[in-house]
């Protein structure tokens, strides 16, 4: 982190003040900051897939000469998102032709601006800007649907089904996945940010949740409803029609705080954001945004969408781990979710709602309990320990000693799950090394005094033994219990600390790019051009800018941490001279004036260069 020129030394053990990276412009933009724009989107894959989407499409030459390249164009937006400006067209074009000075503009291949009182020169400019912009949005727009204008039903739908047959369904699916790889390019180039060291250590934890990102338009307007949960025919659409209605009613949580409702008109924007693996030591990865599919519509396909933002991290490399997702994805169907974030190598960390605690699911005898496998003979007061909580028949005391005492009743692995997902399991009484006595096992009930817990053996266990009583091991597959289904046993200390951090991180993340003062993710009015397309791109370049603030703020802290003095332990064994000097009296009042030290009873040295320090009783 650079020190500015005219920064005085700082005092041994003192944290470094953080130079920022990115201010708001006041008048013209600094050739550093430019460059650094340009340093970005040079060195991504963004303009040379650009020019490859346009020779497959056929629209590379022909046409009026471009004023200025697309280089330029999205050196603008990533400027505007760096520098905290609203992502508008005509903030574009004010970059371009006002804030960059004249190098940076010939470097760039942008035309002189205009004269100050040339107004039709200035609209050229901001159409130029305009143009290359829907042409670059043309490329990876996925939406047929009329937008920018509130039309009429049979006018609107008579246009939608002119713009759908402009083109195949393939060559709209292959418009999502432009998006989709682009958006996630433009994250990639802030995650390149980080140290080396810093990417090789993260294994992979990440968190997923969708948060509303609202739109500048007005809603449809519609008939008025005659039935319930029956969709009204619309009688004027919406400006923005790729949009829809976010509704969030009142929620208690469980300390009893009361979160307020909200219904907005936009966007829902699934993010996955990275975490520590140790919970221990949240420090070591800071909370970014790593992946995000294209925006969607609120509350449509949580699954599906999160296992696209899942599907980019491992196209670019990136390693899996830990996997946190609040109910609205414990709620999706396992082949939408659950089974392929664990094909691409995630272990999943859920909660759950109060219908889904207690017995979840069984296979071969064994039982599904708070996402875990059980002996069948688990007694009920274990089974359903968490569900009691819920309910108020237990205080958190009890809860916590039954859970600990589940893991004696937890089916064991014989070893890691092989390439198609299957894994061997044993019952906790089975040799080698049982840990419950059980007659169904004659080998557990040998004299070893270490294992205590006897398994209360049922007269239906007796006379219809599953297999899971009868053999040795059995093979469990992929699919059994894969809606609930975790590695970490649910409520035990180690799954809250793992979900809670990775929750907290992206809940933490949600509201930092709602900064209004930065990203301003929840202000429709700095992001006024519609369509799913545009918003995705504008939505990835803010979230760019934010992941570079956390970057910045995190190796300042890592940069604070390695300039503290560390004191080495003294290697004698005998007392100093110091343990019977008399105990110093603490001053009433302190006063000085320029550099000096201080002491205050037994709190140590403080050392202070303020001109006008505070007065200390």
């Amino acid at each position: 982190m650079a020190m500015p020129a005219d920064a005085t030394p700082l005092e041994k053990g003192t944290p470094p003040i953080p130079t920022p990276r990115f201010t708001i412009p006041v008048g013209r933009l600094e050739d550093d900051l430019v460059w650094q724009a340009v340093g970005f989107i040079d060195s991504s894959k963004l303009l040379t897939t650009i020019e490859a989407w346009k020779e497959a499409d056929g629209s590379g030459a022909g046409g009026r000469p471009e004023t200025f390249p697309v280089r330029a164009l999205l050196v603008a937006m990533a400027l505007c998102a760096m520098t905290n400006q609203p992502m508008l067209a005509t903030r574009f074009s004010s970059v371009l032709f006002r804030q960059i000075s004249p190098t940076m503009r010939h470097a760039l291949g942008v035309p002189k601006p205009p004269k100050p009182k040339d107004d039709r020169g200035w609209d050229n400019c901001y159409r130029n800007v305009r143009t290359r912009f829907h042409g670059l949005i043309g490329l990876m727009d996925p939406s047929w649907l009329p937008k920018n204008r509130r039309m009429y039903a049979v006018a609107f739908e008579a246009l939608m089904e002119l713009r759908r047959l402009t083109r195949s369904d393939e060559e709209w699916n292959e418009r999502f996945d432009r998006l989709s790889w682009f958006i996630n390019e433009i994250l990639e180039m802030s995650l390149l940010t980080l140290p080396r060291r810093v990417r090789r250590a993260w294994k992979g934890s990440v968190a997923v949740d969708a948060t509303v990102v609202p739109v500048f338009a007005r809603p449809a307007r519609t008939e008025k409803r005659t039935k319930k949960k029956v969709t009204p025919p619309t009688i004027r659409h919406s400006s923005d029609p790729d949009a829809g209605w976010y509704h969030r009613d009142k929620r208690k949580a469980e300390n009893g705080e009361v979160s307020a409702g909200m219904t907005v008109l936009g966007y829902e924007a699934t993010l996955v954001v990275s975490g520590s693996d140790d919970p221990s030591d949240p420090s070591v990865m800071p909370s970014l945004v790593t992946g995000m599919p294209p925006l969607h519509r609120p509350g449509v396909e949580p699954g599906q969408n999160a296992i696209r933002a899942l599907t980019s991290l491992r196209d670019r490399g990136r390693p899996a781990y830990f996997l946190a997702g609040d109910l609205a994805y414990t709620q999706s169907k396992s082949e939408d979710y659950q089974l392929p974030a664990r094909a691409l190598g995630y272990e999943p960390v859920h909660d759950y709602k109060i219908d889904q605690l207690g017995l979840q699911g069984s296979y071969e005898g064994m039982i599904l309990v708070g996402g875990c496998w059980y002996c069948p003979a688990m007694p009920p007061s274990l089974v359903n320990a968490t569900r009691d909580l819920r309910n108020g028949l237990v205080d958190e005391a009890t809860h916590a000693a039954r859970i600990e005492e589940r893991r004696a009743y937890q089916v064991r692995r014989k070893g890691k799950p092989d390439a198609d997902g299957h894994v061997r399991v044993y019952c906790p009484a089975a040799s080698p090394n049982p840990v419950v006595r059980c007659e169904l096992k004659p080998a557990s009930e040998g004299p070893s005094g270490k294992v205590k817990v006897r398994i209360p053996v049922t007269d239906v266990l007796t006379t219809h033994r599953p297999k899971i009583c009868s053999q040795q091991s059995i093979t469990l597959p992929p699919e059994a219990g894969a809606k609930f289904v975790q590695i970490l046993p649910h409520k035990t200390p180690e799954w809250q600390k793992v979900y809670g951090t990775l929750r907290n991180g992206v809940e933490g993340m949600n509201g930092f790019v709602k900064d209004g003062a930065r990203e301003a993710l929840d202000d429709p009015e700095r992001r006024r051009i519609r369509g799913v397309a545009p918003q995705s791109l504008f939505v990835a370049l803010l979230l760019f800018s934010a992941n570079l603030r956390k970057i910045d703020s995190f190796l300042a802290g890592q940069e604070a941490e390695a300039r503290k003095i560390r004191k080495l332990p003294s290697r004698r064994k005998t007392k100093s001279l110091e343990t019977w000097a008399p105990a110093k009296a603490s001053p009433t009042i302190v006063a000085l004036t320029g550099t000096a030290t201080f002491t205050v009873g037994f709190q140590g040295t403080l050392t202070t260069s303020d001109p006008d320090p505070p007065l200390i009783a």
